[in-house]
């Protein structure tokens, strides 16, 4: 019988073992398992990466929100509030969603808001070396010189009162950068990952209402009672 392809494909292993025992293989058989063996492979490395593809598609929409169809409606996958909540809590600078509202301004009623009436603090700031508090005591400053030109250091009853807020704000447990009185109204300024927009939940101490928009992309939403969700133009 004349050497087949495979005949050759078995002759050359041997030739590359040769201490392999001189045993009859049939060529074809060997490398017909050889040429499945890889296929099967093959369909496993596609089955594998269509899953994945298909994974990171469904997460990529739940992520973005409701998607617009023909017509002015919208489609919203199933689960992906779930989804958009959990990427919120997991991926710092990601603003909450607005079913999260709800349950943030119940913990900051419950710690943050207090305090800050208490005090009537005007700006707590925490922010790397940055330490400062502005209230009717006065404006201070732990950290640097370029934190607050200006500001004075710290006295005790001062230090004691930004522990105060900063112990109600991690109590809190939200992305809490800087607190802020102004006008009437006491913003939660949370951190973002945003270089246009500054992302707040905004407390109506003293007004009916919110300010006036000073930006077209400026959003105020209501969430309860005197809570609102604030959008601001990041300058």
């Amino acid at each position: 019988m004349e050497p087949t392809a495979d005949d050759a494909v078995v002759a050359h292993l041997r030739a590359r073992a040769p201490g392999l025992p001189a045993v009859r293989f049939d060529g074809w058989a060997v490398t017909a398992r050889a040429r499945r063996a890889v296929r099967r492979r093959r369909r496993l490395r596609t089955t594998a990466a269509a899953a994945v593809s298909g994974s990171l598609a469904y997460l990529v929409l739940a992520v973005l929100g409701p998607i617009p169809v023909p017509g002015g409606a919208t489609v919203t996958l199933p689960g992906s509030a779930t989804v958009r909540e959990m990427v919120a809590r997991l991926v710092p600078g990601v603003p909450p969603e607005p079913g999260q509202w709800p349950g943030d301004v119940d913990r900051l009623d419950r710690t943050v808001r207090p305090v800050v009436q208490q005090l009537r603090v005007y700006s707590w700031l925490q922010a790397g070396a940055c330490r400062i508090l502005e209230y009717p005591r006065g404006a201070f400053n732990d950290g640097p010189a370029q934190c607050g030109p200006g500001i004075v250091p710290f006295d005790a009853q001062a230090r004691a009162d930004f522990d105060r807020v900063t112990d109600a704000v991690e109590r809190s447990g939200l992305p809490v950068d800087r607190v802020r009185t102004s006008g009437g109204v006491i913003y939660v300024q949370l951190r973002d990952a945003s270089w246009q927009y500054n992302y707040e939940y905004a407390y109506l101490a003293d007004t009916p209402q919110p300010p006036p928009a000073r930006f077209p992309e400026e959003r105020w939403t209501h969430i309860r009672g005197d809570w609102w969700f604030h959008r601001a133009h990041d300058d």
